[in-house]
């Protein structure tokens, strides 16, 4: 009887210790499968020629020296006006000519041309009775922009295929011939040293 007990002790023993390490090596099985699983998540790249994407440009410059001419009703053709020794009176109209060079290049790329109100400084009282006015003429060519008229004194600019567009442009002042006494008596003038003319981008 004795010997039979200890042979099913030693029997318990036996499976108890295999029980444990069935555990043991279920466990770290387990472990090595959980561990190479952060490294089994397969990933790869491919290079495409995607080119270069280039910006494109909008700029203005002027283009030789600004000519006046006296426009005035009356006065011959093709008079010039030195607006550093000669006044203007009521009635008088003259032009400064100016060429400028337009860059404009660009897909979608639209401009809205025009001058800068804040660029002419006089005193209120002239002010009201001068009128402003621009005209812009592109010198064309195959590939030249198109300027085409978009209300008193702006113009829309949409690019050719030549980077660049050379455009005649006119500013005329008028001194209004109206009833009162505004610069009779008085050194009023029209600063237009600082004629600022603006190129700047539009959205559809």
């Amino acid at each position: 009887m004795t010997r039979h007990r200890s042979a099913v002790v030693a029997k318990g023993i036996i499976m108890n210790k295999l029980l444990k390490g069935a555990i043991a090596g279920a466990a770290g099985v387990a472990l090595l499968l959980g561990g190479a699983g952060t490294f089994a998540l397969w990933n790869d790249a491919a290079v495409v020629s995607g080119g270069t994407i280039a910006t494109g440009t909008l700029a203005i410059a002027k283009s030789g020296t600004a000519t006046w001419t006296d426009i005035s009703p009356g006065v011959a053709n093709g008079t010039t006006f030195d607006p550093a020794t000669q006044k203007i009176v009521p009635g008088d109209k003259v032009k400064l000519t100016q060429k400028v060079v337009l860059s404009t290049t660009g897909k979608n790329l639209k401009a809205s041309f025009g001058f800068d109100p804040a660029s002419v400084t006089t005193d209120s009282a002239l002010a009201s009775v001068l009128n402003y006015n621009l005209t812009a003429t592109p010198v064309v060519t195959a590939g030249s922009a198109a300027v085409t008229a978009n209300g008193a004194n702006t113009y829309t600019i949409t690019p050719g295929s030549d980077a660049t567009t050379t455009v005649d442009v006119t500013f005329t002042v008028e001194f209004l011939d109206t009833t009162g006494t505004t610069g009779q008596s008085v050194a009023s003038a029209a600063d237009l040293s600082k004629l600022a003319f603006t190129l700047a981008q539009i959205r559809p």
